[in-house]
């Protein structure tokens, strides 16, 4: 992501005939910064298993420069998987997924729901529907 917050996809390789251990990821992502420059890279994003670990800390010792940050929204999505495993977070989430079904399907219900988010300024675009990711 660039300052101006586009992003780029500089590299896709399919990488499933390796294993993929710390030191392989590293030269791998290695690789890319090389072709890219140390210099315009600031930090290295992404979850937090043992190997990319293990590989971001590597570039990391290897270009101080490079921030080693683990992926806040990966952590926050397994923490939400969990809890939706348990039968209350499962029974909760059914019940939110009807009252949007009742939003999203009834058109004077939408439409006073929207004037109230409206009003009271809420952020967010209105009410979503859950979808597993």
């Amino acid at each position: 992501m660039t300052p101006s917050r586009k992003e780029y996809l500089f590299k896709l390789a399919d990488l499933s005939e390796n294993s993929h251990t710390g030191n392989f990821l590293s030269e791998i992502i290695g690789e890319v910064i090389e072709k890219i420059g140390a210099n315009k890279i600031s930090a290295i994003v992404s979850d937090n298993a043992s190997n990319v670990c293990s590989a971001r800390q590597v570039i990391q010792n290897k270009y101080p420069n490079i921030e080693n940050v683990r992926c806040i929204v990966h952590a926050i999505n397994l923490i939400a998987c969990d809890i939706v495993k348990n039968s209350f977070g499962d029974r909760l989430l059914k019940k939110v997924n009807i009252l949007a079904s009742f939003f999203k399907s009834s058109h004077q219900a939408g439409a006073k729901l929207t004037q109230l988010i409206k009003k009271h300024e809420i952020n967010g675009g209105g009410i979503k529907l859950f979808c597993k990711t």
